[in-house]
């Protein structure tokens, strides 16, 4: 077994494996199983692993299926988001110094988005969180989900349009049909 080439492979997307835990599982405790679990299976079936290829992917899709699987036993538990120092990256606006009103705003918002993608069904989610959260491509977060890439495309539209109307109202911005 190449134990080293497991590591180089695995490692670095341990954060990210963990956080696309945590938005799965909803509470940190399952997430670290999660992880820990995918990182055994992903050890297990190594000699599966086409070197080269998106290693981030091939973790994320041992995740989602062993997630899957424990839905199916009805272990599935609530979206829980992560506290304001644990954010992804990628959910921060702009990083200038903003005035104390502005960062009660930007904090508003982003509670509402949490929220709002926690209220889309779990397929849309997921599709949200891989490609708009973590970056994959919709052919990547086809693969993770084992769904043609349409339908990524599919979830993804219906996601955002679900998104903008849940937040519209709730943010109190005005669409652009609407002027």
């Amino acid at each position: 077994m190449d134990l080293e080439g497991f590591e180089a492979a695995t490692v670095p997307h341990m954060n990210a494996l963990y956080d696309a835990a945590v938005r799965l599982a909803g509470d940190h405790a399952t997430a670290q199983d999660l992880t820990q679990e995918t990182y055994l299976r992903a050890l297990r079936s190594f000699d599966t692993f086409r070197p080269g290829s998106n290693s981030r992917a091939w973790l994320l899709r041992i995740q989602y299926n062993l997630f899957c699987t424990q839905y199916r036993r009805g272990r599935r538990m609530p979206v829980m988001w992560l506290d304001e120092g644990e954010a992804d990256p990628s959910l921060d606006l702009p990083s200038h110094e903003p005035g104390p009103e502005e960062q009660i705003v930007r904090e508003l918002d982003r509670e509402a988005v949490r929220r709002a993608i926690a209220r889309l069904p779990e397929d849309f989610r997921m599709a949200v969180t891989l490609v708009d959260i973590h970056g994959l491509s919709c052919a990547e977060a086809a693969t993770v989900m084992g769904v043609p890439r349409g339908t990524i495309l599919s979830r993804l539209h219906r996601a955002r349009r679900r998104l903008e109307a849940i937040l519209m109202p709730e943010l109190g911005r005005v669409q652009a049909d609407d002027l």
